[in-house]
């Protein structure tokens, strides 16, 4: 008995010397120690079996979300989407013992660039609403779930290798929604299913740092936590993979997604491809389709698109033969109204007028002028205020109308194909 308590004691200083010498600095002799603790723990075995030490980081890739039906991300057929590749967690909500596609939800390395082995990363300033800025995160970015923040941490207890291809999440949890802490280390007493272990798969058997690897984890967000989710089965999935050399291609829409209509029927809209290609290979063509149709070829196109929203695709091909398409949704909308004038022209000085003497001719001016549209529908009204008795004496030939009145109400409204309208008005007076 003697030699077991003195046997923890030496093992639990080296540990908590393992932390104190990192946060100061002294990461080189973190990980020779940890090598003694570990040859101690394992009664001289050898350490060759433990896959990570203490300051190794488990960067993993960030998840990603991808079209489940048809298109290319983010223009999805019936918008229908999910994290189908990548580092992700789920809720098991519908209790069927599986991560299905539309319960996970993407995380990515946050500023420390992964997991630390043997580090405490807390986390805080989570928040109601999705991310905004003002979070302190540490292992993973901050992602926004059921429309609050949240970020992963670990409390208590770093994340430590076991040695036997497994790793010690009992200090992992995340903080969400304003909540400090919801410990996700597993709660065996109610669930005996919770280890609290992690499963850490390799190309290599031991893992070595910076190579692929996946870690898988589960446990039960514990009864009653004040998150309303008390219960319910919690998945880890994170991933790093050695990627395929790949090409990428980006879009940068002049003037944003949503733009206004510019001349008749539409607008001219310039749309810039950004291609990245891995080293020793260069872009060959890159290739432009609207609405599935090829339109132009280059790192640069200027399309007219007529009203209504549109997709933009672009698809770089490389001299290796790579290949990458992206595609954005540009809408272009008229929302401005026609430019509409009413007026009364004296016909002899060819001016507008307010006023005519006695009598006199005018003409009527009813115009409307529209950016989008070159044939605007325009409706003019002539009215007079008029009393109990007045005369009004009629013509058949040529349509005159004589009416007895002070003065007469010009009103012109116009609308175009949006839908868009707009009224002026004007005033004749006429006096004695």
């Amino acid at each position: 008995m003697q030699r077991n308590v003195e046997y923890c004691r030496r093992k639990c200083t080296l540990r908590m010397w393992i932390k104190r010498q990192y946060w100061q600095g002294g990461r080189i002799n973190e990980k020779k120690v940890l090598q003694v603790a570990m040859s101690m723990a394992m009664g001289g075995a050898a350490v060759g079996a433990w896959a990570f030490n203490v300051g190794d980081v488990l960067s993993f890739d960030p998840g990603r979300y991808d079209c489940v039906i048809g298109g290319t991300y983010p223009i999805c057929d019936y918008d229908a989407s999910a994290v189908t590749s990548g580092s992700y967690f789920a809720m098991d909500f519908n209790g069927d013992g599986k991560m299905d596609l539309n319960e996970r939800t993407p995380i990515a390395p946050g500023p420390a660039g992964g997991i630390i082995i043997g580090i405490l990363q807390p986390a805080s300033g989570s928040h109601s609403g999705c991310p905004d800025g003002s979070e302190v995160a540490g292992l993973d970015a901050p992602w926004c779930f059921f429309g609050n923040t949240g970020m992963h941490q670990t409390v208590g207890y770093p994340v430590m290798d076991n040695g036997d291809g497994t790793l010690d999440f009992s200090g992992w949890g995340v903080t969400w929604n304003g909540i400090a802490h919801i410990p996700l280390g597993g709660d065996s007493a109610n669930f005996p299913s919770d280890t609290g272990r992690a499963l850490v798969s390799c190309s290599s058997t031991p893992c070595v740092q910076g190579e692929p690897f996946t870690v898988d984890y589960s446990a039960h967000v514990p009864n009653g936590d004040p998150s309303g989710f008390g219960g319910i089965t919690y998945w880890l999935h994170l991933e790093r993979v050695v990627a395929a050399p790949s090409a990428t291609i980006s879009l940068t829409v002049g003037g944003g997604a949503v733009q206004e209509c510019s001349t008749a029927g539409g607008s001219s809209v310039a749309v810039t491809a950004a291609a990245t290609v891995p080293d020793g290979d260069a872009v060959d063509s890159i290739v432009w389709s609207v609405d599935g149709s090829v339109v132009a070829s280059g790192a640069s196109v200027e399309l007219f698109l007529e009203l209504g929203t549109h997709v933009v695709s672009a698809e770089v091909q490389t001299i290796g033969g790579l290949s990458a398409t992206t595609a954005t949704r540009i809408v272009v909308q008229d929302t401005v109204a026609p430019d509409v004038t009413a007026a009364f022209i004296d016909r002899k000085h060819k001016t507008r007028t307010a006023r005519v003497v006695h009598r006199g001719r005018v003409e009527i001016q009813a115009e409307a002028d529209d950016v989008c549209d070159p044939d605007p529908v325009i409706e003019a009204i002539i009215g007079a205020a008029v009393e109990d008795g007045d005369m009004l004496r009629v013509a058949k030939r040529k349509g005159w109308v004589s009416l007895q009145a002070q003065g007469l109400d010009l009103t012109v409204r116009a609308s175009d194909a949006s839908g868009n309208t707009a009224t002026a008005k004007a005033v004749l007076n006429i006096a004695e």
